[in-house]
């Protein structure tokens, strides 16, 4: 694993925050794979879950009505308001929240029947410390469940936007590859933190998308780095930035819409 010599907006919290209300908007919607991960975990209507990196909760606040208590963290203030904000809309009251950093989780020791991370961990600096505080926190026989991303080919729902970037502004630096993206990656990095039982469950869910310009937006406004580089860039260049990637969307998108698939690859293994 390689550690990255200088923070970028993925491992910036005021970065998340500035998306906040965009990624909860769109990714928010995300049901399926909280789903799909709600159901490898085994919970139990008596069960204690935390949500690491949790967002805006779409983990938490899918699993909240099946369990006895969910405590949220996140390192974005601002992702853990609109967290709030929603809960306070659906009347949910057993879901707590906490700002905190998922690699030093002041939590006690075995004190979570179940514990999640949804596409949180290849952000983590350092990843193994992450994958042991994740284990530490969890009781006996309970079950840690992490969700990654396949290969960006498996993930047309995010290359439609990446390749269109890249296609409008060659000069930047082109996207590296992430980390955790293989059965084999998965399974050893949790099973070296001392999880067992280690599996690996692919997973892929189709989203539909109404238009090109709405994809767009939704896209923008939800990646830390997109909401960052718009600052850097001001709003003249890049509304004429913007205008150059949507006709390459359109593309790809037709006006009458389509629908746009992602791979997850969620691990699951047991204290």
């Amino acid at each position: 694993m390689t550690q990255p010599s200088s923070p970028g907006p993925n491992q910036m919290p005021a970065a998340w925050s500035a998306a906040a209300s965009g990624y909860a908007e769109f990714v928010g919607s995300w049901r399926e794979f909280p789903v799909e991960a709600a159901r490898l975990a085994r919970l139990r209507p008596t069960d204690v879950v935390l949500d690491v990196a949790a967002g805006p909760g779409t983990l938490a606040l899918v699993v909240a009505p099946s369990v006895a208590r969910v405590v949220a963290t996140d390192f974005s203030p601002g992702m853990l308001q609109e967290l709030e904000a929603r809960a306070a809309r659906e009347s949910v009251r057993n879901v707590e929240t906490a700002v905190m950093d998922a690699q030093e989780l002041k939590l006690e020791d075995a004190s979570f029947d179940a514990a999640f991370c949804m596409f949180g961990f290849m952000f983590f600096p350092d990843r193994p410390k992450a994958f042991r505080e994740l284990l530490r926190v969890l009781k006996p026989g309970g079950r840690g469940v992490v969700a990654t991303w396949a290969p960006i080919d498996r993930r047309p729902l995010m290359k439609v936007a990446m390749d269109a970037f890249a296609e409008a502004m060659p000069q930047m630096p082109p996207m590296a590859k992430g980390d955790l993206q293989t059965v084999e990656e998965c399974r050893a990095e949790m099973s070296a933190a001392g999880f067992r039982e280690v599996e690996v469950h692919p997973f892929t869910a189709s989203f539909r998308i109404d238009s090109a310009a709405s994809y767009l937006e939704a896209t923008t406004r939800a990646a830390a780095p997109l909401v960052m580089l718009r600052k850097k860039l001001g709003e003249q260049v890049w509304a004429e930035m913007e205008r150059r990637v949507l006709a390459i969307v359109e593309r790809k998108i037709p006006s009458g819409g389509t629908s746009l698939s992602a791979e997850a690859l969620i691990t699951v293994g047991v204290r």
